[in-house]
């Protein structure tokens, strides 16, 4: 009988999230600091790239539901593997320690990790570029990027869908994301998207927002094309988090 009990009790929780709406928002408090870590493969069939990146960001002010944000990159790394030669970098080595390849790469990377970006964000994820310190060129194009998720301005519930289209470089995006599950701390969401340049191209990730704080706190995503006929991968995983 106690058994019994139990099992009504979970399928009785699983139908009321099942049947929730959860009105999705961005929730930064004023001093708040979050760190997001992303991890990304891509295999281009003549050519693989492992990239790691981590960035921090504070909330420096909120009003009217709308917060300003200050966000440094603090690690990039990279092993690339082309016609059997291997590049390894990553932005703790000491120039001693870097191949003459590394070298270009952190001298590209370092105006990028010695820049501050400041965005001005609302709360459904749209964000604004406020400037950069210092003026850096090749830096602006991130602010698309580092958007990330923008919500609806609806309510959701399992089995919702919305769609975010993004511009970035003259390549448009439009991903699709579609709650398959709403837990007392998270909505999770299945992606599916498209690309403008790869029209034949197979999307897919899953979506993990915290109902706290609203932040996207897991975001996996997986491309797979083919052009001119190589088959290209992609695979990235993105995690943010309250530090």
């Amino acid at each position: 009988m106690k058994k019994i009990a139990i099992a009504l009790l979970l399928l009785v929780s699983t139908i009321t999230f099942g049947q929730e709406k959860v009105l999705l928002r961005l929730n930064y408090k004023k001093g708040d600091k979050y760190q997001t870590h992303m991890k990304m493969k891509q295999d281009m069939g003549v050519m693989v790239m492992d990239m790691e990146m981590t960035m921090e960001m504070f909330v420096e002010a909120v009003k009217d539901k709308k917060y300003d944000l200050k966000n440094n990159f603090t690690f990039f790394s990279t092993v690339m593997e082309q016609g059997g030669e291997k590049m390894v970098y990553n932005s703790k080595m000491k120039d001693e320690e870097l191949s003459g390849e590394a070298k270009k790469m952190a001298s590209t990377m370092k105006p990028l990790l010695e820049t501050t970006i400041f965005l001005n964000m609302d709360d459904l994820g749209n964000s604004k570029l406020i400037k950069l310190v210092p003026e850096v060129a090749g830096v602006t194009q991130l602010k698309d990027q580092m958007s990330s998720v923008q919500y609806p301005k609806e309510q959701v519930s399992v089995g919702s869908t919305w769609v975010n289209v993004q511009k970035t470089n003259n390549i448009g995006m439009e991903m699709t994301y579609t709650v398959t599950e709403i837990t007392k701390d998270y909505v999770l969401a299945d992606i599916t998207g498209k690309v403008s340049l790869m029209p034949g191209a197979k999307i897919g990730g899953k979506l993990k927002i915290d109902r706290t704080t609203g932040i996207p706190s897991y975001m996996n995503m997986k491309l797979e094309a083919e052009m001119m006929g190589v088959t290209m991968k992609m695979d990235s995983e993105v995690n943010m988090k309250k530090i």
